[in-house]
C-alpha cells in the first residue's frame, strides 16, 4: 500500500513538473507585443518595381532619419495611398506611423508629406509677394505708400503703423505660400490657404484698434472745431498742435507736444514683437510645402494673442481719455 502511495506521489510530481515546463515554454515562445511608433524620413521610391505591379502606391521606400539604409514599407490603407497619389515623389519628407519601431514592415498611418523648399526659393517667393503688395500700395497712394502710416497731422500714426506692420507681414506670408504651392506642387494647389483662429483674431483686433482710434480723433477734431466756431474755448483745454513739417519715427512714442507717451510705446512695442514672432514662425513654416489640398498658416500662442489684445484695447481708451494732442 505504501509503495502505491509513493508511486502515486511521484506520478503527480512528474505531471506537475511537466505542466510547468510546457507553460514556461509556451510563454517563452510568445512574441512580445509590438506598439506602433512614429517615424519620419525622406521618400526614396514610391510603389513596387514596375516589373512586378506597375505604377502604384502599395509600397513606399523611405530613408528614416538617422538610419543608414532605406526600408520598404507596405501601404495598406486607401487613405494613405490617396495621400501619396496627391503628388508625393522621391525627395519629399514623410511622417508616418509604422507597425514595428525596430523592424518596420508596413505603414499604419501616413501623418504628413511635405516638399522641402530651399532658402533661395523662399526668398524669391517672399520678394515676389512684397513686390506685388508694394506695387498695389504705390498705385493706391499715387507713389507715396508711406502715407499709409502717416496721419492727417503729418505725424506717424500708431494705429495706422501697427495695421501696416501686421497686415503687411500676414499678406506677404500668404502671398509667398501661394507662390510656393503653385511653384512646387502645381497650379491645382494654388489656393486652399487658411488662417488659424488666433491669427484671424489678431488681424481683427488690429483693424478694430485702427478704426476706434480714427473715430476718437475725428470726434475730438469735430468738438474742437465746433467750440472754436461758437467762441467757447476752455482755458484748460490745450490748443491743437500744428501739423508736423515731416513724419518722424519718434512720433510713434511721443504725443503731439513731443513728450514721451507710455500708451503709444506699449502699443507699438507689443505690435512690433507680435509681428516679428509671426514673421520668424512663418520663415520656418515656409521651409516645407505640405502636399495637401488645404494648408494653414502658422499659428500664434494665446499669450501673444492676449498681450496683443491688451495693447490694442488700451490704446483707443487712452486716446479717448486724454485731450486732443495729448493722446
Amino acid at each position: 500500500m505504501r509503495a502505491f502511495v509513493n508511486l502515486r506521489a511521484v506520478a503527480m510530481a512528474c505531471g506537475l513538473a511537466l505542466g510547468l515546463a510546457l507553460t514556461g515554454s509556451a510563454l517563452a515562445d510568445t512574441p512580445p507585443s509590438v506598439t506602433p511608433a512614429t517615424a519620419d524620413g525622406v521618400i526614396q521610391v514610391i510603389g513596387v518595381e514596375p516589373s512586378k505591379l506597375g505604377a502604384n502606391s502599395d509600397q513606399v521606400t523611405i530613408l528614416p532619419t538617422g538610419a543608414a539604409e532605406p526600408v520598404a514599407l507596405t501601404v495598406k490603407r486607401l487613405a494613405d495611398k490617396q495621400t501619396l497619389d496627391l503628388g508625393a515623389r522621391p525627395g519629399d519628407r514623410i511622417w508616418l506611423t509604422v507597425d514595428d519601431p525596430l523592424n518596420p514592415r508596413s505603414v499604419v498611418q501616413i501623418i504628413r508629406v511635405a516638399r522641402p523648399v530651399p532658402t533661395l526659393q523662399r526668398l524669391i517667393a517672399l520678394g515676389g509677394a512684397f513686390v506685388v503688395i508694394a506695387a498695389v500700395a504705390v498705385l493706391a497712394t499715387a507713389g507715396k505708400p508711406w502715407r499709409f502710416a502717416v496721419g492727417n497731422d503729418n505725424r506717424m500714426s500708431n494705429s495706422q503703423t501697427q495695421l501696416v506692420l501686421w497686415f503687411g507681414v500676414v499678406a506677404m506670408v500668404y502671398g509667398a505660400t501661394l507662390i510656393l504651392r503653385a511653384w512646387f506642387l502645381g497650379w491645382e494647389f494654388m489656393g486652399g490657404i487658411s488662417m488659424t483662429t488666433n491669427v484671424l483674431a489678431m488681424t481683427g483686433l488690429s483693424g478694430l484698434s485702427f478704426g476706434a482710434a480714427k473715430v476718437v480723433a475725428v470726434q475730438k477734431a469735430s468738438s474742437a472745431a465746433a467750440a472754436a466756431a461758437a467762441g467757447v474755448v476752455s482755458a484748460s483745454t490745450p490748443a491743437p498742435a500744428d501739423p508736423a513739417s515731416q513724419p518722424r519715427v519718434a512720433d510713434l512714442v511721443q504725443n503731439d507736444k513731443g513728450d514721451a507717451d507710455l500708451g503709444d510705446f506699449q502699443m507699438i512695442l507689443i505690435s512690433g514683437v507680435a509681428t516679428v514672432i509671426f514673421a520668424c514662425a512663418s520663415w520656418e513654416f515656409l521651409t516645407l510645402v505640405d502636399i495637401v489640398k488645404t494648408t494653414t498658416l502658422p499659428d500664434v500662442d494665446t499669450a501673444l494673442l492676449g498681450s496683443f489684445g491688451i495693447g490694442q484695447g488700451a490704446y483707443p481708451i487712452k486716446k479717448a481719455a486724454l485731450p486732443a494732442g495729448m493722446g
